[in-house]
């Protein structure tokens, strides 16, 4: 089963997000940055579907996940989606520097994050 892995401190994202999924793919849920590099790590000859990331977490961010992605030529394994409350131009002008699939913002529905799930599939 392919995994789908949600990276975001909030409880209430990361359950509601595998609640939808669980039956489709093997959803995985890191807390912060270091958390979902250390799963990517893990599980690094599986298949990923996408990654759902915010962008201010503690510990590790999602830019500084970003970074890691980009300096590992890891977008194209894995697509990301991110989710964030920061929709401020610097910060959306700043995150499509990356080749990321979409943003999401905050609070989001189902239909919205199904639509960015399909963008994620449809990339790779």
């Amino acid at each position: 089963m392919k995994i789908l892995l949600i990276v975001d401190d909030s409880s209430i994202i990361t359950t509601f997000a595998s609640k939808m999924f669980k039956d489709e793919y093997n959803v995985i849920v890191a807390k912060n940055g270091n958390e979902a590099i250390e799963v990517i790590r893990n599980n690094f000859d599986s298949e990923f579907v996408g990654m759902f990331l915010d962008l201010n977490m503690p510990v590790c961010n999602g830019f500084q996940v970003l970074e890691v992605f980009k300096t590992n030529n890891l977008f194209n394994k894995i697509p990301v989606c991110i989710l964030t409350g920061d929709d401020t131009k610097d910060s959306i002008d700043k995150v499509f520097n990356y080749p990321i699939v979409d943003v999401l913002n905050k609070p989001f529905n189902e239909k919205e994050i199904r639509i960015c799930l399909e963008k994620m599939i449809l990339r790779k």
